[in-house]
């Protein structure tokens, strides 16, 4: 511990000097700003560079999903700060490019002490990866599942809406109308040989809502 001394020092003076992560990005479904990996990398730089500490993110064995750990050099010293782990799919190229972005962006924010005022990793994580077409929104206005799948859509749909009578399946089918209706638009002009399913799964949901909503 003695040998990091001069170095925790020097950590301190830098750390003086960020400011919250410039919220550089948005996101035009949320219609919310956030600071994405590159924001916070150059924030760190420009603090920990000044004071003459060079930082590392390491990407660490996890059967579950995606490990990153933030290490810290300078002035004779190397501090480590431990693994940040968030699990997904690691077969599923996109969901673990998103994780792996995220675990990097909370790990060397929670190193640093940068603040971007984010909001729960959940919803980080989904911004990080390229949304798919076809959006559930939560009883919170935030992405809950997405995916270009319109089968995958609508399991998610009768899990999420199965119950109209409950003012939560209300909530959720309020928040989510719009998409459902473009997810029927595009079922109707699809050549796949589900379509037909898919659309009479859609339709009667929509009516199930609507005539209710009427009586």
């Amino acid at each position: 511990m003695k040998d990091n001394d001069e170095l925790i020092k020097h950590l301190i003076e830098a750390q003086k000097d960020i400011d919250h992560a410039v919220k550089d990005a948005k996101n035009p479904f949320f219609k919310s700003q956030y600071a994405t990996l590159e924001a916070v990398i150059e924030t760190a730089k420009r603090a920990f560079n000044k004071h003459g500490i060079y930082f590392q993110q390491v990407a660490k064995e996890y059967e579950r999903g995606a490990s990153v750990e933030t290490i810290f050099y300078g002035h004779g010293g190397v501090l480590q700060t431990g693994c940040v782990q968030v699990p997904t799919d690691k077969f599923d190229p996109q969901a673990y490019g998103g994780a792996l972005t995220y675990a990097r962006r909370y790990s060397l924010s929670l190193a640093c002490g940068i603040s971007s005022k984010d909001d729960d990793g959940e919803s980080a994580m989904q911004r990080d990866k390229v949304e798919g077409k076809y959006k559930l929104i939560g009883m919170r206005d935030n992405l809950v599942f997405d995916t270009d799948d319109l089968s995958k859509y609508v399991e998610q749909c009768r899990t999420h809406m199965g119950k109209p009578e409950t003012g939560r399946c209300k909530t959720y089918y309020a928040n989510n109308k719009f998409n459902i209706k473009l997810a029927l638009k595009d079922a109707k002009g699809s050549n796949v040989a589900s379509s037909g399913k898919i659309v009479t799964a859609l339709e009667s949901l929509i009516n199930c809502y609507e005539v209710s909503a009427d009586e």
